[in-house]
């Protein structure tokens, strides 16, 4: 989106609706279910969830569907705040619309900084790739950077290094996904998310972006999740296997409310556009997270004193972008 000074005299949002929903709707949410709705005043942006697209099997808390949500309020933070102007957040501001889950206010000039439009510069190099990275590491330096970011929205980073963590993560994955691989009413729901009704309408997970095969998937350390489960037929894939070490990091929160999720989806989101800027991309290895008894022996694996939201493979992408997943029409976005 532009992001041209603005003056008082031109600074109505309202004209520039549609934009704003089209950047804030391209925030990474659960299977690209895009929980989210739009509410554009002459100042302020509302930020409301869909509840028509939430996953009850895989999401009954609607924990993951915040943290999409919270992803959106820090691309509408960013945007706004590149247009030079300072944003307030104000997390559930009206008790009686609980489905309002923030308010974004702008206020008078203020210069963005550079840090600001370097992030916004690098949202269509953000993508969630689920095919083999290069043998490179994150160096040292750039997971203490990310760590600061995450730490500065009030989250947290756990990098998962020494070998018995990476041992016991990677079996706590592992049993998560075949769990959910013999779940009936999980692959029903995945097999919607999957389905070309959903794809057709500009959301859910392509083929494409399914990543390696199964058999590949399933030998790698850390299994990712086979979005193929849930449905009969779809294109081959590439059999190759992916990176053997794959740099995994833990985002966390203090406490588990709605507020923290919404806060890890901001963590999330300023710390997935900072990797794309240092030429990094993610995928999510999230499967024991929805299971209950499996987070809470995620928790303890780690000792976290707070709560695991996000589990993240990070590295540089070995061949081309995937193209990016697909999205909704942005006037659909708006009420």
């Amino acid at each position: 989106m532009a992001t041209a000074s603005w003056t008082p005299a031109d600074g109505d949002l309202r004209p520039r609706a549609e934009e704003l929903a089209a950047l804030a709707g391209s925030a990474p949410s659960l299977h690209n279910a895009q929980p989210w709705r739009f509410r554009v005043g002459h100042n302020h942006v509302d930020v409301l969830v869909d509840r028509s697209r939430l996953l009850p099997v895989a999401d009954p808390r609607m924990r993951q569907a915040h943290i999409g949500l919270g992803s959106a309020v820090f691309l509408l933070t960013l945007a706004l705040s590149t247009m030079d102007r300072s944003v307030d957040v104000r997390p559930w501001p009206d008790s009686g619309e609980p489905d309002l889950v923030a308010r974004l206010v702008v206020g008078g000039r203020q210069a963005a900084s550079d840090h600001d439009r370097r992030l916004l510069a690098a949202l269509p190099a953000r993508r969630t790739v689920r095919l083999p990275f290069t043998i490179d590491t994150v160096p040292v330096a750039l997971q203490v950077a990310w760590r600061d970011l995450t730490e500065a929205e009030g989250a947290g980073l756990r990098w998962v290094a020494a070998p018995g963590e990476r041992v016991g993560v990677s079996a706590l994955v592992t049993a998560a996904e075949r769990i959910q691989q013999r779940d009936p009413v999980y692959l029903a729901e995945l097999d919607r998310w999957t389905s070309a009704r959903q794809l057709d309408e500009g959301s859910g997970v392509p083929s494409h972006a399914f990543g390696v095969s199964a058999a590949a998937g399933h030998a790698a350390e850390f299994p990712q999740r086979d979005f193929a489960g849930g449905t009969r037929t779809i294109p081959p894939r590439p059999d190759t296997p992916l990176e053997q070490h794959p740099v995994v990091t833990v985002l966390h929160t203090p406490g588990d409310r709605p507020d923290d999720w919404l806060r890890a989806g901001q963590a999330l989101m300023r710390l997935l556009l900072a990797a794309a800027a240092d030429g990094y991309v993610a995928s999510y290895l999230n499967q024991p997270l929805e299971l209950p008894g499996l987070r809470q022996q995620l928790r303890d694996e780690l000792r976290l004193a707070g709560w695991p939201q996000v589990i993240l493979r990070l590295g540089r992408p070995a061949g081309p972008l995937p193209p990016p997943a697909p999205r909704r029409p942005a006037r659909e976005l708006l009420i």
